[in-house]
């Protein structure tokens, strides 16, 4: 393994005890950050290291179902910039887990949508985005 991905992965346990790495795929859960929309929930989330990284981001996806805007309902893809278009080598699994996750979950954005339901919901009926929020955790996230 690469030094890098080792360092990472070591650090990334050190504040998350739910790791698990089975070659390029690192594992872990996720439990929504504390007044947020999330907070009740917590979810298994899956990362995947190109050959190229750190150079290049990780996929990363829920593997557990979230209702959220900028997250694909069926496929657990994100749209995140930060993976996306802006990911540089100074990031890492930490920040990933501690950062970039909790802000997506902390600050939904209609406007650049995965899931087109959830954003539009978002934006014309919070009351039912929160409840839908509620009664996916309800099913999955228990």
């Amino acid at each position: 393994m690469h030094r890098r991905i080792a360092l990472d992965i070591s650090n990334l346990k050190k504040i998350c005890n739910t790791v698990e790495v089975n070659n390029n795929v690192i594992k872990f859960q996720l439990k929504g950050p504390k007044d947020s929309y999330y907070e009740d929930g917590i979810w298994n989330i899956r990362i995947e290291l190109s050959k190229e990284y750190p150079y290049k981001s990780p996929s990363v996806g829920f593997l557990t179902k979230i209702y959220h805007p900028n997250i694909d309902y069926n496929s657990g893809s994100i749209c995140l910039n930060v993976l996306n278009q802006t990911w540089t080598p100074i990031y890492n699994l930490s920040h990933i887990f501690s950062t970039f996750l909790p802000q997506l979950l902390l600050y939904p954005n209609a406007d650049d949508p995965l899931n087109q339901e959830a954003a539009l919901i978002f934006k014309t009926n919070l009351d039912v985005f929160k409840d839908n929020i509620n009664e996916n955790i309800s099913i999955y996230c228990k």
